[in-house]
């Protein structure tokens, strides 16, 4: 197997094809859901031309066998392979080639690497196992994953004057401001404009207040092939929060979701209730219930 770039849209919708399939398969220990993928390449990974940051690797059939996105802000990369290669010699070169990849792509960016991360879900015990046998330990409790049924989905009304939306290209620069002030300024009209015209979104549904503004927002991916759904981000302007706009629009994605795709499943991820305590309980309001925790792992790079 040879690893081969990044091309264009169609290398990002056969990965998202090949993930959807391995999740059917095996279910979601250790496999991301569909959204995040693009997700990653596309809003994290925004200052980084994709064919630098996303490799996959073909079977003898020319099917995808495995990928990854090298995600640079984060010191980490995002390995997926086929339920068939995993823990195998071939899964081994492959991560070693991927850290290799992460260490090069940072010298080129000007970038000085002390570690590397990787992502590894505590419900997969071979699999921390691996990460383990090649030199990493781990760093620190990452997010829980949740996840919804869908079957009793909370009555959250929006307040007086507030309204759904699901935005459009021309909404670029609001939607850079709701995203600035829910999490990091880091957008301007332009630059998220870029990510919402990127093939890897699906919808962008807000909240906007009586005068005009976008109080809260939240980026959805759905699954087609096993009726999932995600949330990635969910954020709520500084300026309008604790008046249950969060909750009111991803009850509000839920239903819609559940009637126009028949989505029967809904996950979102966050960080442990004493790093983000609002979060938590955001998700438990609308009734997301933990799944399984995925942790940061690291590797020294001296």
């Amino acid at each position: 197997m040879k690893a081969r770039r990044y091309q264009g849209p169609e290398d990002l919708y056969r990965a998202q094809a090949a993930l959807m399939a391995w999740v059917r398969q095996a279910g979601r220990c250790n496999y991301l859901h569909k959204g995040d993928v693009g997700h990653r390449l596309f809003n994290s990974c925004f200052q980084y031309n994709p064919a630098d940051v996303m490799r996959y690797w073909l079977d003898d059939e020319g099917e995808i066998c495995a990928f990854v996105v090298l995600d640079l802000p984060w010191d980490a990369f995002d390995l997926q392979v086929s339920p068939a290669l995993r823990l195998c010699d071939h899964h081994i070169e492959i991560f070693e080639y991927c850290e290799g990849e992460t260490l090069r792509l940072a010298e080129r960016n000007g970038k000085r690497l002390e570690k590397i991360v990787v992502e590894v879900d505590d419900c997969d015990p071979a699999y921390i196992a691996f990460v383990e046998a090649r030199g990493y330990s781990l760093l620190e409790q990452g997010f829980a994953l949740t996840r919804h049924d869908l079957k009793n989905l909370p009555d959250a009304p929006l307040p007086r004057g507030f309204r759904f939306h699901q935005a459009a290209a021309g909404d670029a620069a609001q939607l850079a401001d709701v995203h600035n002030h829910s999490f990091s300024n880091k957008w301007n009209a332009e630059s998220y404009g870029k990510v919402f015209r990127s093939p890897h979104l699906e919808y962008e549904f807000v909240v906007a207040a009586p005068d005009g503004r976008f109080a809260a927002f939240t980026n959805v991916w759905v699954d087609d092939v096993n009726r999932s759904l995600l949330f990635e981000p969910v954020g709520t302007h500084s300026d309008f929060r604790r008046r249950g706009l969060g909750k009111a629009l991803m009850a509000h994605v839920l239903m819609r979701m559940r009637a126009e795709r028949g989505i029967k499943r809904a996950y979102v991820c966050h960080a442990p209730p004493s790093t983000n305590p609002a979060a938590a309980a955001l998700y438990a309001s609308v009734g997301f219930e933990k799944l399984h925790e995925i942790h940061d792992y690291s590797k020294s790079f001296p």
